[in-house]
């Protein structure tokens, strides 16, 4: 009987450390709002944790000594009564020799069946459940045995400060963004969390890190108005361009003065007169963002200043783009489409099967796509790239080579790169180095469509 009870306080000290090791924060919040209150002195515990696991070691330890101390010896000595039917002088080597060894193997099996890996897989596997359970025995054991936990607890502490390791604050032991988006990626894997589900989560926390200049409308694409435009024109330039915002400018878009809404344009499209028409009568404030500004902070301003535009002026001052709420909004939940976008996707293929790449693409989804290391820090776009590596403004033909691939221009717009294809190089190709970016418009392998 002394033997089951000390391999059963073994196994609930140990199902009582891994639980309260393994058992999830969140899951435990959740039972809390639902009014549990074992969950919430699981959690109390865990806010102390480094002296309940403590607890939980000294416990394992008693138990184990005392099954080496009481567990052998009172299963050898039931063994040797077994034996006393045989003749001596063998019954003193089987009493002796025989049981002890049988002894010490069942104890062991019994201590690790039964006290270690059943009562650590249940705690692994079933975390938050269990600790329900052992925490309100442990921290009474824990209150009983105060003053030998707590000395033997800051003496392990001041022996690790001794060779300089620090323990984790409470902060530390909370998930860091990585970490949350390996879970993400792992309850994906299980079907637990769709992939559209992950990709929202990983755009919340690309927010902070993604800057005004790699989301906004680039400059050459923006729509705008003088300040001298008639009725007629801005009207027309509104329906052209399916916008409900337009910038009005002064001389050039590095005078941007104002904001146009559609809105407004709509509440004059009923009176009669209006040869007098001043669009700086109409336009609202415009909001001024840097480049450099996150994206985070700017959702933040514009849903706390109720607006829909902001301005990206460069470090001169000068108008780089302009990013919408929208474009911000695209970051988390993806391309947003409504009646007046034609949906043009970035990534296609050429009819012989060459990928084919918006020149607007970003960097990052094209080294994610295709598996290259083009650099990301010094260019926002795929465009940006090929224009700096070459040097000059593109034509169709031009290649860049980067290792195991080169980049042939297909199509450029307004000195801007449009399209580009991705031509993949065999391994004898890669060994030729030194290569110049060329203009190789003969070797097309499949033409791109216009």
């Amino acid at each position: 009987m002394a033997v089951l009870i000390l391999v059963g306080a073994n196994g609930f000290f140990v199902a009582a450390e891994f639980a309260l090791v393994s058992a999830d924060d969140s899951r435990l919040a959740g039972m809390v709002e639902r009014g549990d209150r074992l969950a919430g002195a699981v959690r109390r515990a865990r806010d102390d944790l480094n002296l309940y696991l403590s607890s939980c070691q000294i416990g394992i330890t008693l138990a184990s000594l005392g099954l080496g101390w009481i567990g052998e010896p009172a299963i050898a000595q039931t063994l040797v009564a077994l034996f006393s039917g045989v003749p001596e002088p063998f019954n003193l080597i089987a009493s002796h020799a025989v049981a002890v060894v049988i002894a010490f193997t069942l104890i062991t099996y019994l201590h690790v069946v039964l006290g270690e890996v059943a009562p650590k897989a249940l705690a692994i596997f079933h975390p938050e459940a269990l600790s329900r359970w052992v925490v309100p025995p442990l921290v009474i054991f824990t209150r009983a045995g105060w003053p030998l936990i707590w000395s033997m607890n800051e003496s392990a502490n001041g022996l690790l400060r001794v060779f300089g390791v620090r323990l984790p604050s409470e902060a530390e032991r909370v998930h860091s963004p990585e970490e949350i988006m390996v879970l993400v990626k792992r309850s994906r894997d299980v079907g637990k969390v769709e992939r559209d589900e992950q990709a929202m989560i990983h755009g919340v926390f690309e927010l902070t890190r993604t800057v005004a200049r790699e989301v906004m409308t680039p400059r050459p694409d923006i729509v705008a108005v003088p300040t001298d435009v008639g009725f007629e024109e801005v009207v027309a330039t509104a329906g052209r361009s399916g916008h409900s915002r337009l910038p009005v400018y002064r001389d050039s878009l590095d005078d941007v003065v104002g904001v146009v809404l559609a809105k407004d344009l709509l509440a004059l499209a009923t009176v009669q007169e209006r040869g007098d028409f001043d669009v700086t009568k109409l336009m609202r404030e415009p909001y001024f963002v840097p480049d450099t500004k996150s994206v985070g902070e700017l959702l933040a301003e514009l849903r706390r200043l109720k607006i829909h535009m902001a301005i990206v002026v460069d470090e001169f001052g000068g108008t780089d783009g302009l990013v919408t709420l929208e474009d911000l909004i695209e970051e988390i939940v993806g391309e947003i489409y409504d009646e007046y976008d034609e949906a043009r996707p970035i990534f296609t293929t050429t009819p012989s099967g060459q990928p084919l790449i918006d020149g607007g693409a970003p960097i990052d989804e094209v080294n994610e796509k295709y598996e290259l290391e083009l650099p990301e820090e010094d260019y926002d776009t795929l465009g940006g790239f090929i224009l700096g590596e070459l040097g000059h403004v593109p034509k169709r033909g031009d290649v860049v080579r980067v290792p195991s691939a080169e980049l042939v221009v297909e199509r450029v717009d307004n000195r801007r790169v449009r399209l580009v294809r991705l031509v993949r190089l065999l391994e004898s190709d890669e060994e030729i180095t030194g290569t110049p970016p060329a203009s190789r418009e003969e070797a097309s392998g499949g033409e791109a469509p216009e």
